[in-house]
């Protein structure tokens, strides 16, 4: 009877319909669980990127090791979890992919998704470095853990230059400010900065003194990233110095200050030349004199 065709047509719409809401309610809840991994999945690689690309270039096989070991800890499977050193020696990429069981969809015929993620550091020479001492050293090859003087003593310096550097100003005032704190301020290659003539004992002793204070058991191999007695100084290009002159700047440099000896004329400073990973660099295409840093770029 009519009725009845009319019942079941009512059946198919309601079936049609539950149909409809179970998929957006599938899309929700489902697709909502997908994104939610995937940006998981995506904080994993990233970190991992990040904590491996510092070995590189000098460790490939432990740049790899230590991303396929920071993506487990953050929740990665290990079975799905590539990481790769690329031909330049200095970009790892983390791959990783992981399968999402489904919950509603499962009424659809659908019973998980999978999403995947990647990411790419590189690590470089920085261009440009905030906070580094007021000393500079001549553009020469450096040996990574070879002792060198920093700040020579009187009798060793180049007419009245010592190796110190007027940032952000002049006098010893501004120099030890510089020495104790770092210059609070960018310096890059290219830039010309003025010298600052004259020993300077005083300052030296205690600008160096305050990086010490504290930290006297850190040692150039072992210490912690953020001891004040890693330091970072301008590299530049060398020439002959008179008085108070101009030095252009080539690159930057990490040292271990080691330690500040005599006084008088005889002040100078010492520190070991590191390796180094620093955050407050710029630019990726510096001069390598060892020190780096690294970012995503993907």
């Amino acid at each position: 009877m009519w009725w009845e065709n009319e019942r079941g047509t009512v059946v198919v719409l309601v079936a049609a319909a539950l149909t409809f809401l179970l998929g957006l309610a599938a899309l929700v809840v489902d697709g909502g669980g997908l994104l939610l991994a995937r940006e998981r999945l995506a904080n994993a690689v990233d970190a991992a990127a990040l904590a491996g690309v510092q070995f590189l270039p000098g460790d490939p096989s432990g740049a790899v090791q230590t991303a396929l070991d920071y993506a487990r800890l953050n929740g990665a499977d290990p079975t799905r979890v590539a990481a790769e050193v690329e031909p330049d020696g200095r970009t790892l990429t983390v791959r990783a992919s992981q399968p999402v069981p489904f919950f509603l969809a499962r009424v659809l015929g659908l019973e998980k998704g999978e999403v995947k993620a990647r990411a790419k550091a590189r690590v470089g020479a920085p261009e440009a470095v905030f906070g580094v001492v007021p000393l500079g050293i001549p553009d020469q090859p450096l040996v990574f853990g070879r002792l060198y003087v920093l700040k020579v003593g009187g009798g060793a310096g180049q007419q009245g230059n010592f190796g110190a550097l007027a940032l952000g100003g002049r006098g010893a005032k501004v120099y030890e400010s510089n020495l104790a704190q770092g210059y609070q301020g960018w310096l890059k290659i290219g830039d010309v900065v003025e010298t600052e003539p004259g020993n300077m004992s005083g300052p030296t002793v205690c600008g160096i003194e305050a990086r010490i204070r504290g930290h006297e058991s850190c040692t150039w191999n072992r210490h912690d990233p953020g001891c004040p007695r890693l330091v970072i100084v301008p590299v530049y290009r060398p020439t002959a110095l008179a008085g108070r002159d101009e030095v252009e700047i080539v690159g930057f440099a990490a040292f271990f200050i080691e330690k500040v000896a005599g006084r008088g004329n005889e002040c100078c400073v010492t520190g070991y030349f590191l390796e180094h990973l620093t955050q407050a660099g710029r630019g990726m295409n510096g001069r390598d004199y060892g020190l780096r840093t690294a970012k995503l770029i993907e």
